[in-house]
């Protein structure tokens, strides 16, 4: 299960938040340029402009190592929530208080921003995480009777 505390709140901050996850896997501008066979200036521009075909953000995104711009455009439109697919494992007790360390906050964010004092963006944020969060522990739920093999286990994000 994906183990962060943000989502993006906007295309750039999905792109930067991209570049980072690749940054943290020692994957730099000049690596990534090299993978995806396009000149290091162009990707520089691409980053800069926060746009790059579409026909490259799936390759982008596993050499990055991170979905974060994938995650980001089915989320836009507000209606959507995104979840890693579970595969069928038990889940720890660290998960399951990550997950209620981030129920407890998204409601503490919903009471402030009902009583006027909280913001809309942090909250909005804050709801999407718990909802993806216990949408993922209901399919893994789902899933306890037919567990998935452990064949890319080292391919956690």
């Amino acid at each position: 299960m994906r183990n962060r505390k943000r989502l993006p709140g906007s295309l750039d901050e999905a792109i930067e938040m991209n570049f980072e996850a690749a940054e943290h896997s020692r994957r730099p501008m000049k690596v990534l340029a090299d993978l995806m066979g396009v000149d290091l200036k162009t990707l520089y521009r691409w980053r800069a402009e926060s746009s790059m075909p579409l026909n490259r953000i799936r390759q982008w995104e596993t050499f990055c190592r991170a979905t974060h711009v994938s995650e980001y455009l089915c989320m836009a439109p507000g209606n959507r929530v995104v979840i890693d697919i579970p595969s069928g494992k038990k889940a720890g007790v660290p998960e399951l208080a990550d997950t209620q360390t981030n129920a407890a906050q998204a409601m503490a964010l919903l009471s402030r921003f009902y009583t006027g004092n909280g913001s809309l963006d942090e909250t909005v944020a804050a709801v999407n995480l718990t909802l993806s969060e216990f949408a993922y522990h209901r399919e893994n739920v789902r899933k306890t009777g037919q567990p998935e093999l452990d064949l890319f286990q080292g391919d956690e994000r």
